[in-house]
């Protein structure tokens, strides 16, 4: 899907200077940073503000994911408010930075829940934030829309009626993964995840179900660096000590980008196959940097999805925001729109009737349609992965090659999830 949208090339520039103009907390009124659009304060709706929030990492190396979590939030707010609010009433975004801290996440929702009185939790990036941040809006009874962070016990071990998860899960990306790996020649692999839940979990998933396709695969080492990690040269050396003939990396965001780029000049992309969350935004900052001829995986690249709606939605936000979308934007815009089509439809604010709303809901998401499964309020969304390359219709890489991994050919049973389940 390309539509001949010229998009400067210059991205990383542009998403450092939108991250640099995000508030740590900012109001409902203050327009999207990056582009024009209406504000909240626009609405037509009348009558009190429904408070939202989006509690996300907006800072370090997460941020790429952070200000994309808040522009796709900010515009799907505007949206709504343009054609009346929810239940005909303006919608208010309150944006708060847990800057991939557990303890920081817990306290900024408890205080969005009991001091600004929020209907509903969007967020995070970390999985780890989101695995503190589940407990206390189970605690208050306060839906809350995870579509970043992924880890499966948010499903599972973690799991609550108000929770829901509007990306693939770890398993599911992790397994998404390993069907793509297990058509390719390799045998022997390596495995480069960041040392936290999510790393663990996805690269978990992947080796399992590597090895239930290919028992002749080997896994020659694993390497966790920490996130944030600023010198992978001791982990690429390490790894290619190993003398692996593919490397399945689950590193992502600025830790990608400087991995990507320390890597290059050790040959490393000569030496093994390597794939790795190659997204949207990852692509956009490397820009000629993007090493060809390696596999990326995702979760929504607008240039993989085949839509009624997103055509027009990359237009709206290309022209807002001066870059294109990436899957954190087009997650973050269809958890919120999800959540506002729950409560048009429940007719009401009440927790318990917006999920009795949304489970089994067909939801017309910008990637499709999906159903929320009531077993776990899991989406039913694809798992993307496509061999990069530059492509001069955007401006810097894409892919070629584009698999699709539907959601229920690689997501838990209902009864492997209630076994997990408390």
């Amino acid at each position: 899907m390309h539509l001949g949208l010229k998009g400067p090339i210059t991205a990383l520039l542009v998403v450092l200077i939108v991250a640099a103009c995000q508030p740590a907390a900012s109001s409902p009124t203050t327009p999207a940073s990056g582009g024009p659009g209406p504000s909240a304060s626009a609405a037509t709706g009348s009558g009190e503000p429904i408070k939202t929030a989006l509690i996300t990492d907006s800072a370090g190396s997460t941020s790429l994911f952070g200000v994309a979590n808040i522009n796709g939030a900010r515009m799907a707010v505007d949206e709504l408010n343009a054609a009346g609010g929810v239940l005909s009433r303006p919608v208010e975004l309150i944006v708060r930075d847990s800057k991939s801290k557990p303890d920081i996440g817990v306290q900024l929702t408890r205080d969005a829940i009991l001091g600004d009185k929020v209907s509903v939790i969007f967020g995070p990036v970390s999985s780890a934030v989101a695995a503190a941040m589940t407990e206390v809006a189970k605690e208050n009874k306060t839906p809350i829309f995870f579509h970043t962070s992924n880890t499966q016990r948010l499903t599972t071990e973690l799991f609550h009626k108000y929770a829901f998860m509007v990306g693939p899960n770890t398993t599911m990306e992790g397994r998404g993964n390993a069907i793509a790996a297990a058509a390719l020649p390799y045998k022997k692999w390596a495995v480069i995840a960041p040392d936290y839940e999510f790393g663990h979990l996805q690269s978990e998933a992947f080796v399992s179900k590597l090895r239930q396709l290919r028992p002749d695969v080997e896994i020659v080492t694993e390497q966790f660096p920490k996130l944030g990690e600023k010198e992978f040269t001791p982990v690429i050396t390490s790894v290619l000590a190993g003398n692996p003939e593919a490397v399945y990396s689950a590193n992502f965001a600025g830790d990608l980008i400087t991995f990507t780029k320390q890597a290059a000049p050790l040959g490393f992309f000569d030496k093994v196959f390597f794939t790795s969350l190659y997204e949207t935004d990852a692509l956009q900052a490397l820009g000629a940097e993007a090493p060809e001829g390696v596999r990326g995986y995702s979760r929504a690249p607008f240039f993989a999805i085949e839509s009624p709606t997103i055509d027009g939605f990359v237009k709206s936000y290309l022209d807002r925001y001066g870059v294109y979308p990436s899957d954190w934007a087009i997650m973050a815009y269809d958890a919120v729109k999800l959540w506002a089509a729950g409560v048009e439809k429940a007719g009401s604010l009440d927790a318990d009737a917006l999920v009795s709303a949304l489970e089994g809901y067909q939801f017309d998401s910008i990637r499709g349609t999906v159903t929320i499964r009531p077993v776990d309020h899991q989406a039913g969304v694809s798992v993307y992965s496509g061999t990069v390359k530059q492509d001069p219709e955007v401006g810097f890489a894409t892919w070629t090659d584009i698999k699709i991994i539907p959601g229920a050919d690689v997501w838990l049973s209902e009864d492997e999830v209630k076994a997990q389940q408390p």
